[in-house]
């Protein structure tokens, strides 16, 4: 049976009345954080590599232009959204991209390498076939501080040399060292800049030089940083890692109390009892005083 003039008015009414349902935005939005050289290079491409700690999958930014790596951190919280323009993005990410020496994730495969091949045969993975632009970036180039050449320097053959490798990077982690205590960083997370405990020469220089050697270690494999923990002479992790987090660097911590209200709050019946105080002989005098007058509220009571 057809509807009637009116209902179909009506409904149409409720239609146009009814707010547009939201629509997915058409293309992903991001924000990142990008050296200047990209903006200028009309030839980058995200690329994925093997990560030289992990050797699991990272995201790198390779400039053919410009010749160089950057690696693709992506900074994350609970709880975050971006307000790009009038959209809302749920995405709230935050990428930034920082420059990467090849030669760490270099380094992963000349340790796996029991041959001596040319350094453009060694960087072949049909996991990561992107790495193939590593393999330019590192053609000419000479990698005599975390290998031995081989052969002639045309052959471009290098072999893994643990000895250059730990002397290379001790000497990364000392100027690292030494950059961090000059820019006064935080040898932990939890020391404040207003109170800093005194420490002797020796306990803060070493507090900076784990502090370096655990940012290195983000970019070695495993057994390296060991090795290179060892050759540095750090202090092992089993001695409540004073050294490593800085705890003689830091305030005393306050152990946090934390407990839930005894009462149920969502009622209204909740009765709460008031603590009885003993009163002093002044109060008592005071009280004794004011005895038989009247409260300054009642000044302002209905006749």
């Amino acid at each position: 049976m057809p509807r009637s003039p009116s209902k179909r008015i009506q409904s149409i009414k409720k239609e146009a009345d009814s707010p547009p349902e939201p629509t997915e935005p058409k293309c992903r939005q991001s924000v990142m954080f990008l050296e200047d050289t990209l903006f200028s290079s009309a030839d980058i491409q995200v690329i994925k590599l093997k990560h030289p700690r992990t050797l699991n999958s990272a995201m790198f930014i390779y400039d053919k232009k410009g010749k160089q790596l950057f690696e693709l951190v992506a900074f994350d919280e609970e709880y975050r959204s971006w307000l790009i323009g009038e959209t809302v993005q749920s995405d709230g990410k935050l990428y930034i991209t920082t420059p990467v020496d090849i030669s760490y994730l270099i380094l992963p495969y000349l340790m796996q390498s029991t041959k001596n091949v040319p350094l453009d045969h060694l960087l072949e993975d049909n996991q990561y076939p992107a790495i193939v632009h590593v393999s330019s970036l590192a053609a000419g180039k000479d990698f005599s501080h975390i290998a031995d050449r081989k052969g002639s320097p045309d052959l471009g053959v290098w072999k893994y040399s643990k000895e250059s490798t730990l002397s290379w990077l001790e000497g990364r982690v000392r100027k690292l060292s030494t950059l961090l205590q000059e820019k006064k960083v935080p040898t932990s997370n939890a020391q404040s800049f207003t109170y800093v405990r005194a420490m002797n020469l020796e306990q803060t220089q070493m507090a900076y030089l784990a502090l370096a050697h655990g940012i290195l270690s983000d970019y070695i494999p495993e057994e390296l940083s060991k090795d290179l923990s060892v050759q540095l002479q750090l202090p092992e992790p089993s001695n409540k890692q004073k050294a490593l987090t800085g705890a003689e660097n830091q305030p005393p911590t306050k152990k946090q109390k934390i407990e839930g209200p005894t009462e149920d709050y969502t009622k209204d019946d909740i009765k709460v009892e008031k603590s009885k105080t003993p009163q002093t002989a002044k109060a008592k005098a005071l009280a004794k005083s004011a005895s038989g007058s009247k409260s300054i509220f009642s000044f302002f009571g209905k006749k």
